[in-house]
């Protein structure tokens, strides 16, 4: 599961990496954010062109009657994306990727949980892929996807984020009609090189704290 993460490079910085306009970004990036939550508006990278539009976390369907549902769809399964009712249109037509410097995860015993912040070992920014829809009354809002975790995950988290290498970017995005089937093969969980984590503040269990402090290293300075 990922239900919290951060993304404060700059928009410059992501133009860049993502092959993004500058002139292009929204001037409603919503950023930094530390401590990026469900129900928030976060950026997403679309194709045809390449750009980013600003969406709000948890998918809501054309069809739903409530936004409700989006507390409950901030994340899709994978495994069965292509078949979901609720996922299954935007997985044919509507993929996108979903920038992040790092993610949240918690390990440890109930009540003494240990957040980490899970990021590139190479300090790039993560794509986590994603699916986009657009609803008549409630806008534009997206999901991340999850796998079965990495070897170094499984340590943490009985999920994970699917990470997209760039390599794996135009196929993700393309909005050609082709059957999206085989784009389930890039959903699979990242090489054990790929992540590292650090333990961080638990000031971030609550969403009202956001700043720098948050992807701070603990005194330990520990990796994971």
């Amino acid at each position: 599961m990922c239900a919290r993460y951060n993304l404060h490079s700059s928009p410059q910085a992501l133009a860049e990496y993502f092959d993004v306009a500058a002139e292009d970004l929204p001037r409603t990036l919503p950023l930094p954010n530390f401590n990026v939550a469900p129900t928030q508006q976060a950026p997403v990278v679309l194709d045809g062109p390449r750009r980013f539009e600003v969406m709000r976390w948890g998918l809501i369907p054309f069809w739903a009657k409530s936004d409700r549902i989006g507390r409950r769809t901030i994340n899709a399964r994978g495994e069965t994306v292509a078949e979901k009712p609720t996922f299954r249109a935007a997985f044919r037509k509507r993929r996108c990727l979903v920038p992040a410097d790092g993610f949240y995860e918690w390990t440890g015993p109930r009540g003494k949980r240990q957040p980490l912040n899970i990021h590139r070992t190479d300090g790039q920014p993560l794509a986590l892929a994603g699916l986009w829809e657009s609803h008549d009354e409630f806008g534009p809002t997206f999901t991340i996807i999850t796998t079965s975790p990495s070897e170094y995950m499984s340590a943490i988290h009985s999920r994970m984020p699917v990470v997209l290498e760039q390599s794996n970017w135009d196929a993700w995005l393309s909005t050609d009609d082709e059957d999206p089937g085989w784009r389930a093969a890039l959903l699979k969980p990242a090489g054990d090189d790929v992540l590292s984590g650090y333990p961080v503040n638990p000031a971030v269990n609550s969403v009202a704290n956001n700043g720098p402090e948050l992807i701070q290293a603990t005194e330990s300075k520990r990796l994971i």
